[in-house]
């Protein structure tokens, strides 16, 4: 009677996951120690575009206990990367007699079947694929972690032929979950051909992250030969070599592969003594790298065969005496390696790269959220801390992206998928080439400050404002006064011209009262407003043009004006005192249900609730910031992703402020290269922002009379501020919860979390998605939400003060502040002095200050 096989037996044609997701099993792609993987469809998500993952499937009761740690641990470390250049992990789960681990499918297979096929790699390519390796190995080690089996056959290939390393089966952390302090591994393993000497040593040493480097070295070898340099028929014949380092490369004369020199060099600067094998950032300084020719972009041929190149030239003398090529610099900084200047390396990829994996081991397992084998039932094993839901991720090449996928909770616009909203991190990336948004460039420009000059109202180049710092938000009564120097924009003055007696007498009268500007927590001064404000000029010549008159309420004056009330208000109900706000009947509020920020390149696109989908695109040398905005955009957003041409036929409808000065109108883009970077944006960002939604085919061109888009955006450190036509504002704080403003503070909407929910994110600094979708929506004045009413006393005050709403209205009683001592709408200076320290997930991405349609122009700081 033969012994039961270790491997699990062959998928099922479907496999369905305890979340719902069907995977229709394909064929076998390989099968390793104890797993086999197969090619799977995801079925019902075929507006994806790419829809196909791959299976690692395992028996769910594994014998030894030994086999079953093992691949605990390979789930525990795989799940914690998100790297271009690593195969990205997205969820594990029972079935059947089986566990099941969805991963990105590699369509062009592992270097070790290409070489089979081809023989050996041409020096370009080994540029391009050790520079995509070495990014993947600095970003582990930075996170601690050592792959230990490094080789061709874990070097995967993705549909554009980019690296993609993969099998952490061997991974370990070269810390100890306790102390956190560094330890050597002892344990002999790997694959024979690739393994490091000091692996093979018996003192007891152990080993470290170095072994990487090493094996390194031995895929450059390999993929320029066709075979490992310690290469022998007999294990014993292989682990002599490699400890005596005897090896040789091929006559050039015998052998069709041009090696270089350089190649050779730098082969032999890593298959040292470990202490001596250089870091993957000082890897891909080697002149073999940086002056030698890198294509971007290789075809899916080249899995099978050579290619030709016929456009190599030796580099130029400026390339020369500037150390590296552009390809070099443009394939390094994708993958966050490299020296670009003696001293300064292309930073490791994501926000949380300093941060060791143990330590996210460590809070998994006190949350209850580490993996066992065999799964529950009813469990779906995810990365943590967790990114974007999948299989709700990024489509179309789009990366860097800052987003949101939420909505609100009565939930009358944008249908949601089931686990759309899960915690907010760090989106899967994508490194395609083909897809990335063709007729727009990256301004390289570097970014100035902001030069402090005298302000016509008092000549004085820096003013006093008090910044008010939450020391404590469960006291939310608590503040303490910062005094920090504003600095005034270069661009504020009073209009120089006359003005006629009928504008004299239209004048707004809040221009009139006093502008406090608040010293101390018990003193304000007094300053005279300026009777008017002129923004900066925009050149003349510019390939836009009016259809009508401004919107009067985006005057800049009257917005001024508007935010004089505003803060009034806000202030008065900070106080406990009666709103100034005449309003007959509640508004009706706007809400971004769906935001992508990518405000740095292109701009921010939006889908508010009632379906209009919004595209804010950055200014330039040529253009003011421009708005392209569609009202039933989502309908027409289902078409597009059916048939891409019907993009043509969307009723974009296009506004700017052309002169600087007016205010806001309808505009016609004129110059065609821009309408079609705006149009193809507008149709990336929505398709990105709608993909992963149920498709909702209600009309709603006419639920919305009034028109109504956003004019402005502004990043605030952790907090989003979005303004609207009509003067209301949107806060997006990063604890979920969302607030809207009218334009005069007298009503709000507030979009805020359980109080099951807050005590479990002050305890666990997470909030799970369920809670998320099932967030509390008041309505109100701000005065009730802050006191209670008559009829909703408890309600109301109870989630009001767990959520520090009176906190969230103190920030932004500042930032309106800023905005008024500044002098307009985003005008925030030092804008980094502004930073919510409230309520706000462990997890939440680094602060970034960005503003897009702000008077004075689009801000951007590092």
């Amino acid at each position: 009677m033969s012994a039961p096989s270790i491997h699990a037996d062959a998928p099922p044609e479907v496999v369905c996951d305890p979340e719902g997701l069907q995977y229709e099993t394909g064929p076998q792609l390989g099968k390793g120690g104890f797993a086999i993987c197969h090619r799977a469809k995801l079925l019902g998500h075929e507006h994806l575009g790419s829809n196909t993952v791959a299976l690692k499937i395992v028996k769910s009761k594994m014998e030894p206990a030994k086999l079953a740690q093992k691949f605990v641990t390979e789930l525990q470390i795989h799940s914690k990367l998100a790297h271009p250049n690593i195969v990205e992990f997205y969820r594990a789960f029972s079935f059947r007699s089986s566990t099941y681990v969805v991963l990105e499918l590699c369509e062009n297979g592992s270097l070790a079947d290409a070489i089979k096929k081809r023989r050996y790699f041409t020096m370009p390519e080994i540029r391009r694929f050790m520079i995509q390796t070495c990014g993947a190995i600095k970003y582990l080690h930075q996170r601690n972690i050592v792959h230990r089996d490094l080789k061709t056959g874990n070097l995967f290939l993705d549909e554009n032929m980019n690296i993609k390393v993969g099998d952490f089966g061997l991974a370990a952390l070269l810390v100890s979950q306790n102390d956190f302090g560094a330890i050597r591994r002892t344990t002999m393993c790997g694959t024979p051909n690739y393994l490091a000497p000091e692996v093979l040593e018996k003192t007891g040493r152990g080993h470290d992250e170095k072994v990487d480097l090493w094996a390194i070295g031995i895929m450059m070898y390999t993929l320029a030969v066709g075979r490992a340099p310690f290469h022998a028929p007999k294990r014993e014949d292989i682990y002599r070599k490699l400890k005596a380092r005897e090896y040789s490369w091929p006559a050039l004369e015998k052998f069709s592969n041009e090696i270089t020199d350089d190649l050779k060099d730098i082969v032999s600067c890593l298959l040292v003594a470990e202490d001596d094998r250089p870091s993957p950032d000082h890897i891909v300084g080697h002149p073999f790298f940086k002056l030698g020719y890198i294509p971007l972009q290789l075809d899916s041929s080249c899995a099978a065969r050579v290619p030709k190149w016929s456009n190599i030239h030796p580099p130029s003398a400026s390339t020369i005496k500037r150390g590296y090529t552009e390809e070099w610099f443009t394939l390094c900084k994708t993958s966050g390696v490299g020296e670009y200047e003696e001293g300064k390396a292309f930073g490791a990829y994501g926000s949380r790269r300093n941060k060791t994996v143990a330590r996210d081991c460590q809070k998994e397992i006190e949350s209850g959220k580490q993996p066992n084998i065999p799964f529950p039932k009813d469990t779906v094993y995810l990365p943590f801390p967790e990114r974007i839901h999948w299989p709700f991720q990024a489509v179309g090449g789009l990366s860097d992206i800052t987003e949101e996928k939420e909505s609100s909770s009565e939930g009358q616009a944008l249908v949601e998928t089931t686990g759309n909203d899960r915690t907010k991190g760090r989106l899967p990336r994508n490194t395609r080439k083909p897809d990335v948004l063709p007729t727009l460039k990256e301004n390289t420009e570097p970014i100035r400050d902001i030069e402090p000059v005298r302000k016509l109202v008092d000549k004085q180049p820096t003013r006093m404002r008090t910044v008010r710092k939450i020391s404590n938000p469960d006291k939310v009564t608590a503040a303490t006064a910062v005094t920090v120097p504003i600095r005034v924009p270069k661009n504020f003055r009073g209009v120089q011209r006359t003005k006629s007696a009928a504008e004299e007498q239209e004048e707004p009268p809040r221009l009139t009262q006093p502008l406090r500007i608040k010293k101390s927590a018990s003193r304000t001064t007094e300053k005279k407003v300026p009777s008017s404000i002129q923004a900066p000029t925009i050149k003349s010549a510019r390939p836009v043009r009016a259809l009508g008159p401004a919107f009067p309420s985006t005057e800049p004056i009257l917005v001024l004006a508007r935010l004089h009330n505003l803060r009034d208000n806000v202030t008065r109900a900070l106080q406990r005192k009666p709103s100034n706000s005449r309003r007959e009947k509640p508004p009706q509020l706007p809400f971004v249900a769906k935001w992508v920020d990518y405000s740095r390149k292109f701009g921010v696109g939006y889908v508010l609730e009632d379906g209009g989908v919004g595209y804010i695109a950055t200014a330039n040398d040529k253009n003011p910031y421009t708005i392209a905005f569609c009202h039933d955009g989502y309908r027409h957003l289902s078409h597009f992703l059916k048939d891409p041409k019907y993009i043509e036929h969307i009723p974009l409808e296009y506004y700017a402020d052309t002169t600087g000065e007016k205010g806001i109108s309808p505009i016609e883009v004129t110059d065609n290269e821009r309408r079609t970077s705006i149009q193809v944006v507008w149709g990336k960002f929505g398709r990105y922002m709608c993909n992963n939604l149920g498709i909702d085919s209600r009309d709603r061109s006419k639920e919305s009379p009034h028109v109504n888009f956003v004019k402005f955006y502004q990043r605030v450190g952790s907090v989003g501020i979005w303004g609207f036509l009509d003067g209301s504002f949107q806060f997006n704080f990063p604890d979920h919860t969302k607030l809207v403003l009218s334009s005069d503070a007298g009503y709000c909407n507030f979009v805020c979390l359980s109080l099951e929910a807050v005590a479990h994110l002050k305890k666990s600094g997470a909030v799970d998605w369920k809670s998320v979708r099932e967030r509390e929506n008041l309505h109100g004045s701000l005065q009730q939400l802050l006191y209670g009413s008559a009829d909703k006393a408890d309600a109301y005050k109870d989630i009001t003060e767990g959520n520090h709403l009176r906190a969230k209205l103190e920030f932004i009683e500042t930032i309106v502040d800023g905005w008024i001592v500044g002098g307009g709408l985003g005008c925030l200076t030092p804008i980094d002095s502004f930073s919510w320290t409230g309520p706000q997930l462990e997890d939440s991405r680094k602060n970034e200050w960005a503003s897009v349609g702000r008077f004075g122009g689009d801000v951007f700081w590092p």
